[in-house]
């Protein structure tokens, strides 16, 4: 299990993997090489081990992986920037590099693979081509595109391509969240700087958090206090009602496929359901968060994804 140490999420996992006796190791890559070691020889497959201060593991025994949140690689003090660099990129690559090489290991999920489903116009187009409705879409940066895209639209939001954190200096740090984009700000300059991504305003009935664990889906109704606030639900803080619901056949059908194509065993989909109940798929996490819906409406997802490590486990 590789997370960070105050990982709470990964606690959950963890219980069940302890109360079923399956043998683990939860460790984080970031910490090497401050406290963890490795070397591994290569003679047509790899042999070699991982060692912590209190343990060590043979790299032929690891059957399953769980990729949470690691860490960055940390480095030694006093190196300059690009020897910084390099430093994490050569942890990076062996670390990963030598775990990615062990044959018959149940990833969940490998991180190449949830580098490219990360991606918003490759993971809307794969949504698309297994059936799901979504959204109409512009990625640009030119200001005319933008002000024709809007005038179409009606009303447009914008949101981040890719997860970014930031440090306000009042408000400390948080996420780009989801805004609508007034029209006065369509034609701004600013937009020339690098794409931006711009989607037509999907009417809300409620929106849905449908977590997938090697083909089973728990889905979560999620319904603001204030249907006319923030269009992103995460906005509205604790401000929210939870609902464990049953998705539609045709809907759970086409995650599972676009799982299949993206070669992933978990992931986070987020879905607006209109006031006429269309489903609109609106992205995916495929390292989202889930513990929070699980403490909600009950779901046992938990237990789903120690089902699938322990089969990977015991083979």
């Amino acid at each position: 299990m590789l997370t960070e140490v105050c990982d709470a999420t990964a606690d959950f996992v963890l219980a069940h993997l302890n109360e079923r006796g399956v043998a683990l190791w939860r460790l984080d890559p970031g910490d090497f090489p401050n406290t963890l070691d490795l070397s591994a020889r290569f003679d047509g497959s790899w042999r070699g081990e991982v060692l912590g201060p209190l343990r060590a593991a043979d790299l032929a025994e690891v059957k399953a992986v769980y990729y949470r949140r690691p860490s960055d690689f940390k480095t030694p003090d006093g190196l300059s920037e690009s020897e910084n660099a390099f430093v994490r990129s050569q942890a990076r690559h062996a670390v990963f590099g030598l775990l990615a090489a062990l044959p018959g290991v149940t990833w969940v999920n490998q991180p190449g693979r949830m580098a490219d489903a990360r991606m918003k116009p490759y993971q809307l187009a794969i949504a698309s081509a297994v059936g799901l409705v979504t959204p109409r879409t512009l990625v640009t940066n030119r200001p005319e595109d933008v002000v024709a895209f809007g005038t179409e639209m009606g009303r447009i939001i914008t949101k981040s391509l890719s997860i970014v954190r930031y440090v306000d200096d009042v408000k400390g740090p948080g996420l780009l969240y989801t805004t609508e984009v007034p029209e006065a700000d369509w034609g701004d300059g600013g937009i020339t700087a690098t794409a931006h991504l711009f989607q037509e305003v999907v009417e809300r009935d409620y929106e849905v958090r449908l977590t997938y664990v090697g083909g089973q889906c728990f889905s979560a109704a999620i319904e603001p206090d204030d249907p006319y606030g923030e269009l992103d639900i995460r906005a509205h803080s604790r401000r929210v009602r939870y609902a464990a619901i049953e998705a539609p056949s045709k809907i759970t059908a086409a995650v599972g496929a676009m799982m299949d194509r993206l070669g992933l065993v978990f992931g986070a989909f987020d879905f607006i359901v209109r006031p006429d109940g269309q489903w609109v798929f609106i992205e995916l996490n495929p390292n989202g968060q889930w513990a929070w819906i699980e403490e909600e409406v009950g779901h046992p997802i938990s237990a789903a994804l120690a089902d699938l490590l322990e089969k990977g486990a015991i083979g």
